[in-house]
């Protein structure tokens, strides 16, 4: 798994402006999660508003949020679709987000309407990689400022 800037990012997944991650699964399905560059970032989860199951997933609504000790963020819907499962264990377990963001610390799958032109506008890859590089250089430099 790519490590940058100290920060894993596999490379088969797509990344969001808001530091999720879209994992593509079988029939249209995409598993979503925050990237470890947001988890590091909040530090200890201790809640997490999971969306519920059945709802109509829009681009740009809320799909989830969550809050540390020294931080509170959300996280808009970046495919169409609806909601087909969400993980209940955050509401117990918020850290699981800190343990392993891209396996348990999943948040949602939607069933995605019009996946191919939703995934166009994400990032993945080597433009993920320049872009993460770029995100913690602009963080460094507003923590110096």
């Amino acid at each position: 798994m790519p490590v940058i800037e100290g920060y894993e990012m596999p490379d088969e997944l797509y990344y969001t402006e808001d530091h999720a991650w879209l994992k593509v699964e079988e029939d249209n399905k995409v598993r979503i999660g925050l990237s470890d560059f947001a988890q590091k970032l909040a530090g200890e989860i201790s809640f997490v508003k999971v969306p519920k199951v059945g709802k109509k997933a829009v681009p740009g609504k809320l799909l989830f949020s969550l809050q540390s000790g020294k931080w509170a963020g959300k996280v808009v819907v970046p495919v169409a679709g609806t909601i087909v499962e969400a993980n209940k264990d955050l509401l117990y377990e918020p850290q699981l987000i800190n343990e392993n963001c891209y396996g348990t610390g999943w948040v949602a799958v939607i069933k995605a309407a019009g996946l191919a032109e939703d995934l166009a506008g994400l990032k993945t890859g080597e433009a993920a990689h320049r872009w993460l590089r770029q995100e913690a250089v602009r963080l460094e430099s507003e923590q110096n400022n």
